[in-house]
C-alpha cells in the first residue's frame, strides 16, 4: 500500500506508471546481463602474460597456443590470434592485435547504450508523471469548482508517486551504466598496454631463438577442383 492504495490500482490509474514499470524490467535485464558478461570475461594482463611467457618456454608455440584458446576470455583470444601469427612483421601483428581490441570493445560497450538511453527515460517518464499528475488534479478542481484535499489528492499523489518511481529507477540504472562504461575503458587500456608488451615478448623470444611458429594443423586432402583457382593467402590467421 502506497498513500492507501494499492500498487494494482496505481498502475492501473496511470500509465506512465506502467511504462516506468517496464523500464525498471528492461534496466534489470540489462544490468544482470553485464554483470553476467564481465564476471564471465574478467581477466588479469599481467599474470596471464607471465602464464603465456612460462608456456613458451616450457612447451613451445604450440603448447601456448592450446593453452590460449582454452581461456575464454579477451586475454586468450588475443594470445591465441598472437601466436597464430608470429611469422608477420611486427607492425602487420600489430595492427592485428588493435583490430582484435576494438572488436573487444564493441563487446564491452554492448547494450550500455540502452542503459543509459533508460537511466533518462526514467527520470524524464516521472516528470511526465509528475505533469500528467498536476493536470488531473487542475481538472478535478475545474470540474467541481473547489480545491479540497479530497479533490486534488488523487492527482497529486500520482504526481509525487510517479516522480519518486522514476527517480529509483533512473538513479541505480545511472549508477551501473556510469559504472559498466569506466569498467570498459579499463579493460580497454588493459588490453592495449598487455597487446604492447606482448609484442615485445614475442619479438625477443624470436630474436633468442625461444620460440618459432606453431606447427601448421594438418587438413584433409580437398578434391582435386575442375578448374585452377587462386592460391589462399594462410599467411595469416583472425
Amino acid at each position: 500500500m502506497i498513500m492507501g492504495r494499492s500498487l494494482i490500482d496505481i498502475f492501473k490509474s496511470s500509465f506512465v506508471m506502467v511504462l516506468l514499470l517496464a523500464a525498471s524490467i528492461a534496466a534489470l535485464a540489462l544490468i544482470v546481463e553485464r554483470l553476467w558478461y564481465f564476471h564471465r570475461n574478467r581477466f588479469n594482463g599481467a599474470r596471464g602474460l607471465n602464464e603465456l611467457r612460462r608456456r613458451l618456454a616450457t612447451g613451445g608455440a604450440d603448447a601456448a597456443l592450446t593453452w590460449a584458446k582454452s581461456q575464454k576470455s579477451p586475454l586468450g583470444r588475443m594470445f591465441t590470434v598472437a601466436l597464430e601469427n608470429l611469422g608477420l612483421p611486427t607492425d602487420e601483428l600489430d595492427d592485428l592485435l588493435y583490430s582484435l581490441i576494438l572488436e573487444e570493445k564493441l563487446r564491452f560497450e554492448r547494450l550500455l547504450g540502452g542503459m543509459g538511453t533508460l537511466a533518462n527515460a526514467a527520470t524524464l517518464l516521472g516528470l511526465l508523471g509528475t505533469v500528467t499528475g498536476l493536470i488531473g488534479a487542475f481538472h478535478n478542481i475545474a470540474q467541481t469548482g473547489s480545491g479540497g484535499p479530497a479533490v486534488v489528492s488523487a492527482g497529486i499523489a500520482e504526481a509525487l508517486i510517479t516522480t519518486a518511481f522514476g527517480l529509483l529507477i533512473g538513479i541505480p540504472t545511472l549508477f551501473f551504466y556510469n559504472y559498466f562504461t569506466k569498467k570498459s575503458a579499463d579493460l580497454m587500456v588493459s588490453l592495449e598496454s598487455t597487446s604492447e608488451r606482448l609484442v615485445v615478448m614475442l619479438n625477443r623470444m624470436k630474436a633468442a631463438g625461444k620460440v618459432d611458429a606453431p606447427a601448421p594443423q594438418p587438413h584433409a586432402v580437398p578434391a582435386p577442383a575442375p578448374k585452377a583457382v587462386p592460391a589462399e593467402d594462410s599467411s595469416w590467421k583472425f
